[in-house]
């Protein structure tokens, strides 16, 4: 099975409860790049991703049920430098390569749609999410700063503390 057909198919297994919790008007959140908060949150995120990796990606590469990962990706455009949009599901070929479908809509990925495969290395990854089969909501560091600069107290509240559960490990 090819790298598009498995993706596709994780996919219509996902379509079947929806994507997690996409918003559906694709609001842009600018990630500052002099935002200190954001700055350590997108710091965090990256050292906790190889535990995020170690403990739910399967045998075979592919991400979990729920999964997504957020990607800094560049673009040609006079309003930004790189757009920031979250990917999944996801699969995680090599440690180094991913591929994925935008689980949002681009604002400036000219050609590219809601549901299209974007491949991406690790270097580019800024964030992860993962709605777990425990009920729980592990990751969304960058979210996670955004719901507080927001003071979405009750959306905050519905994120795992901490971020990932401590008996994760890398074996």
């Amino acid at each position: 099975i090819g790298v598009i057909e498995a993706i596709v198919a994780f996919l219509f297994l996902l379509s079947v409860g929806g994507l997690a919790s996409v918003d559906e008007a694709d609001p842009i959140t600018p990630l500052a790049g002099g935002n200190a908060t954001m700055n350590a949150a997108i710091a965090d995120a990256q050292r906790s991703l190889p535990l995020f990796l170690c403990e739910s990606v399967d045998d075979e590469g592919y991400g979990p049920d729920r999964g997504f990962l957020k990607v800094r990706v560049p673009v040609k455009s006079t309003e930004m430098t790189h757009e920031v949009i979250w990917v999944g599901p996801f699969a995680a070929w090599d440690g180094q390569n991913f591929a994925g479908l935008l689980a949002n809509q681009p604002h400036a990925m000219p050609g590219l749609n809601r549901g299209d495969q974007l491949d991406f290395t690790y270097e580019m990854i800024v964030d992860w999410s993962w709605g777990h089969p425990s009920g729980n909501n592990y990751g969304d560091y960058t979210t996670r700063v955004i719901y507080a600069q927001e003071g979405d107290d009750t959306a905050l509240a519905a994120l795992a503390q901490p971020p990932f559960e401590k008996s994760w490990t890398c074996e």
